[in-house]
């Protein structure tokens, strides 16, 4: 007399698709914490928190002043995953686009392009250097002890 297999597969199947739904859940919880985007500045700085209709114009290039302190946007490109969903959850662009938007800009008005920074200590060093000098990160890279000041949340963590 033959067992039949099957009871013992769909318990295997069973164990296996309850653990990779555990693993999602708790692996999608984790990857959505490590995706919060935060506006950062220096620690020193006081910079207000701001509309996302001001964070847009601010980094398109209009200057953006809020309680007598001008505001200057540095590009974060340290992280080109970070720029990309920047561009498209906060400025609405692709990156073609905007670059194309920021050179137009820049021959109109004759104000200066923001700058970039590629080296994330390069890009710290000017935030705490700078009063009203702002970017976007990830949270976990806006570390207090490194002399930065979580402005705002820019994208939530959790799904909408």
């Amino acid at each position: 007399m033959e067992r039949n297999p099957a009871p013992n597969i769909r318990r295997i199947l069973t164990s296996l698709c309850c653990i990779a739904c555990l693993w999602l859940t708790f692996g999608y919880a984790s990857a959505a914490e490590a995706q919060r985007m935060v506006l950062v500045a220096g620690a020193t700085s006081y910079i207000p928190s701001l509309t996302p209709a001001e964070v847009r114009k601010l980094f398109l290039g209009i200057v953006i002043v809020k309680d007598s302190l001008r505001i200057e946007p540095l590009i974060n490109l340290t992280d080109h995953r970070l720029h990309q969903m920047f561009l498209q959850k906060m400025v609405f662009m692709s990156s073609y686009n905007y670059e194309h938007h920021l050179v137009t800009h820049t021959r109109q008005t004759g104000d200066p392009l923001p700058q970039e920074y590629t080296d994330p200590w390069q890009l710290i060093s000017a935030l705490r250097s700078r009063p009203g000098s702002i970017t976007y990160m990830w949270a976990k890279d806006a570390q207090p002890r490194m002399g930065l000041r979580i402005v705002q949340e820019l994208w939530p963590s959790q799904p909408e």
